[in-house]
């Protein structure tokens, strides 16, 4: 597989599901984090901070990140907005 442009610093290349090799070809200075794992056995909801197994499960996960900004910018500890 290859990307249909060059990937340039900060961007994300992310490939398909397979079972294939993975190569790699920089065109100058470069580093790399790949990222790999088993394809989970249930159906995911994908929220804007993390991912949960229910959209009810992804509610309550995003609103406690909230609370919990919502704590931190009260003690001080982390800038609003």
């Amino acid at each position: 597989m290859t990307t249909p442009a060059t990937v340039t610093k900060g961007e994300m290349a992310v490939f398909a599901e397979s079972n294939g090799a993975i190569e790699f070809e920089a065109q100058g200075d470069a580093g790399f984090i790949l990222g790999s794992a088993i394809k989970h056995p249930h159906d995911l909801v994908l929220g804007y901070y993390s991912v949960h197994t229910s959209s009810q499960a992804l509610e309550r996960g995003e609103a406690n990140i909230a609370r919990i900004g919502r704590q931190l910018i009260a003690e001080g500890r982390l800038a609003p907005g």
